[in-house]
This record gives structure tokens, C-alpha cells and sequence, in this order.
């Protein structure tokens, strides 16, 4: 077999391969199973216990993938509604353990849901909710005044250090300055991002800035002005908010409920940010690469991605790839989720040229 024929049908067997591999519809589905859910019941015979447990799990398990997926103040709409049918929502059921005696029913249970129907049923209800999980994006707080109110600044930072920001779609680290600069830097610089943090290792082209400035206003009263600015790719929106509460310098919880909405105001940004649209866009793609193993690794980050709900090839070679992405967001939103899932897009005009930034 001379060598332009072995070449031909090398590239052959590469381009099916790869054509089989990029070219599919895609259902990312890793927020819509909700593991080792346990149910334990009292016994009784007169009743079907176990399906009992079961509707018990399936509303245990929704209500945790909705606290996920949902902002905070549409989630307490979704607890507030008591006539949500689980069983059209949920496509199987994984019995984990199960144990009975005379005297109790225990059960854990892995509850998988429908996506599509999870989110034609928060769609029916007006709830907006992401699937996109962030990066680690870094949090800079800082208490202004920071000589004249020593003990509520220990505070303030102790409260943001203890925050637990585990198992969010919104993934927040909070990040202390060096004592030195967060006394003396000035307000305009701290919103700017201009730190000397030589060890800082983070992209503040995605980062969060909170300054709270405490006023005392008599009457035992203290009143917190407090500016968030938020940087998500590159692109910055900032909030303004006042918190007025009784000042105590010996109350731990001072700024529990402060920071809990700041939380809750953050985390709505991010799930607008993020969340799926109706219309369906189209996207342009290059890719550079003279490996198979490359051609499967963004074959495989495409699949996690709940927003690219299709893709094709276009045109294919040894060293590149051309294709179409569907896409349900405009293209801010599309180069967001992108770089939240490792791949870099560089806007060329008609056509994004990508590559995979881990």
C-alpha cells in the first residue's frame, strides 16, 4: 500500500471517529441526580411503606437540587407550593439500602430526574435558575474606619472566614488583604483591584469586591453602607446597600443577616448571568489541535455544558476542526460558561476560535 493511499485512509478513519465523537445531541445531566437520599419511617403494617418513603424521597431530593439550581427568593416560592408532582418529574429510582423491622422502615434512595421536565416545570412557575457552576471566584471584603471600629472589623472578617460556600453552583473563596493595605487603601483603589497581593492567584477578571462603610447615627444605632461590585468576564455591575441595626460590639451575629443577603444578592447575579434563555443560538467554532486526545477532551467538556444543547462539524483536517454549536444565551453569555468549563473563545468576528485553557 503506497503512502498516499495509507494517508487517505488514515485521515477517513480520523474524520468518522471524530465525526461520531463531536457530533451529537447533548444532555449534560449531573445536577438532576440527587444521591443517597435517606428516609426512615415509623412501621405500619396497614400502609404501603415503602411507597411511601419513596414520595418522601422524591420531594426530599427536589427540593435539594431547586435550592441549587434556583435563586434564593424563588426557592422559598417553590417550598411554598404543596401541589408538585414528583412522579412526573422524576425518571428513576436506585434503591441504595433499605432496611425493615417491626418497629421502623429505613431507606436511601439516588432520585433521577428528567431535565427537561425539571426545567419545563420551573419554566410553567416563572422560577429562574443556572446549571452553570462557577470557578472559584475570590471575594475582597473590607470594613472601612477600620481604627475607630477595631472590634467590628475582627467581627466582619471572622463572619465572612466561617461562611460556607460548599456545594454552590456559585463558588465563592473569600480572600483577606494584608492588614496594612485593607487599613489604608482608599475606596476608589479597592473597587479599581488595585492590591499588592503578590500571592494572589486568582483572575479578577472574575472576582467580587465588598466594601461596608459603618456609620453610628445615635439612638444605638449603627447603619452599614455597604457597595458590591461584581466582575464576572471582564464585565462589572455594582450594588449599593444600606443595613441599619443596634450597635453591640459584644453580638457575634451583628452582621449575620447582612452578609446572608449580600450572599443572596450575588448569587441572583450569577443565575441571571448564567440561566438558560428560550431563543436558540448558533455559534461558529474553530479548533486547533493534532491530537485525538484533545478532539475527545472538548467532546467531553461540551457534554457537561447544559446550555449547548447541539453541535456539529463543519469542515475537519489533521490539524483542526470547524463546527456549529447550538446555544441557549447571547454571546455573553456563551463566552462565560466557556471559560467557567476550561475553554477559552476568542471572538474573530463571524467565527470563535477556541481552545481548552486546563
Amino acid at each position: 500500500m503506497n503512502n498516499f493511499k495509507f494517508a487517505k485512509i488514515l485521515y477517513f478513519f480520523i474524520y468518522s471517529f471524530v465525526y461520531i465523537c463531536l457530533s451529537s445531541n447533548l444532555q449534560a445531566d449531573s445536577y438532576f441526580t440527587v444521591n443517597n437520599i435517606e428516609i426512615k419511617l415509623k412501621f405500619d403494617n396497614s400502609r404501603d411503606i415503602r411507597n411511601i418513603a419513596i414520595q418522601k424521597a422524591q420531594k426530599k431530593s427536589f427540593q435539594e437540587l431547586s435550592e441549587k439550581l434556583l435563586t434564593p427568593n424563588d426557592y422559598k416560592l417553590f417550598l411554598a407550593d404543596d401541589e408538585i408532582d414528583t412522579n412526573y418529574l422524576v425518571d428513576s429510582i436506585e434503591f441504595v439500602d433499605e432496611n425493615i423491622t417491626p418497629e421502623f422502615y429505613k431507606g436511601v434512595f439516588n432520585i433521577n430526574f428528567n431535565p427537561y421536565r425539571v426545567r419545563e416545570f420551573y419554566s410553567s412557575k416563572s422560577l429562574m435558575y443556572s446549571e452553570v457552576t462557577s470557578k472559584v471566584i475570590p471575594i475582597f471584603t473590607i470594613l472601612a474606619k477600620q481604627d475607630s471600629f477595631f472590634t467590628l472589623n475582627n467581627i466582619w472578617n471572622t463572619k465572612w472566614s466561617d461562611i460556607d460556600l460548599r456545594d454552590q453552583i456559585l463558588r465563592l473563596n473569600v480572600e483577606t488583604l494584608k492588614p496594612s493595605e485593607s487599613r489604608n487603601i482608599s475606596l476608589t483603589s479597592f473597587l479599581s483591584g488595585k492590591f499588592n497581593q503578590t500571592d494572589l492567584n486568582y483572575d479578577l477578571s472574575n472576582s467580587i469586591l465588598i466594601w461596608c462603610e459603618p456609620i453610628l447615627i445615635g439612638g444605638g444605632n449603627i447603619e452599614f453602607h455597604i457597595i458590591t461590585k461584581i466582575i464576572i468576564n471582564n464585565k462589572s455591575s455594582v450594588l449599593r446597600s444600606k443595613y441599619t441595626k443596634t450597635y453591640n460590639v459584644y453580638n457575634e451575629n451583628l452582621f449575620d443577616d447582612v452578609i446572608n443577603d449580600l450572599k443572596e444578592k450575588i448569587l441572583v447575579k450569577w443565575v441571571d448571568l448564567t440561566s438558560r434563555t428560550d431563543e436558540m443560538f448558533q455559534y461558529a467554532f474553530t479548533f486547533d489541535t493534532n491530537s485525538i486526545d484533545e478532539w475527545v477532551k472538548l467532546k467531553n467538556i461540551f457534554e457537561k455544558i447544559d446550555l449547548l444543547s447541539n453541535y456539529r462539524i463543519t469542515s475537519f483536517d489533521l490539524s483542526s476542526i470547524q463546527g456549529i454549536v447550538e446555544f441557549n444565551g447571547n454571546s455573553n453569555k456563551f463566552e462565560l460558561v466557556l471559560k467557567q468549563n476550561s475553554i477559552l473563545p476568542v471572538n474573530l468576528g463571524k467565527v470563535y476560535k477556541i481552545q481548552i485553557t486546563d
